[in-house]
């Protein structure tokens, strides 16, 4: 499974990616969504605060495990800056540190800057029952990062 996080927006309080899946040897994402991270920084070696920001780009290995979302909940494990970014959802916040948030777009035609997400759990649900899949059939599970800003 490979999670492909492709940034648009950044700030300093918001980044904002669109957030494909694919199953291993699938050329087309079995789901596509948004995500939302932390402050936007581009970085690929740790400094002081750092897991107060965004990922950084490059390809992180992911594990599942139990949290507050279920059993199966994704986490970066290990990256520059950061341990244990849970990929989860949030009912009231639209981004929080040490998360990668994910829902859908309430309005494609807002500027970048104004898009706002909703439907956190539904959207995690979608991609639990991947996890699930991926899972039992023994594939690695990974998040790639790209910077399009």
């Amino acid at each position: 499974m490979v999670i492909k996080l492709r940034r648009y927006y950044g700030d300093e309080q918001v980044t904002k990616s669109v957030m494909e899946v694919f199953l291993e040897d699938e050329e087309k994402p079995r789901l596509k969504c948004e995500a939302r991270e932390a402050r936007f920084r581009e970085y690929r070696e740790t400094f002081p605060g750092a897991s107060r920001y965004c990922l950084p780009v490059g390809r992180w290995r992911l594990k599942p495990g139990c949290s507050e979302f279920g059993t199966m909940t994704l986490r970066v494990t290990r990256c520059p800056g950061h341990r244990c970014v849970l990929l989860g959802w949030d009912a009231f916040r639209q981004w929080r540190e040490g998360m990668v948030c994910m829902g859908v777009v309430v309005s494609q035609e807002a500027p970048a800057e104004e898009r706002i997400i909703e439907g956190g759990m539904e959207v995690y649900g979608r991609l639990e029952r991947l996890v699930y899949e991926a899972f039992g059939k023994g594939e690695e599970m990974w998040v790639e990062i790209s910077n399009e800003l």
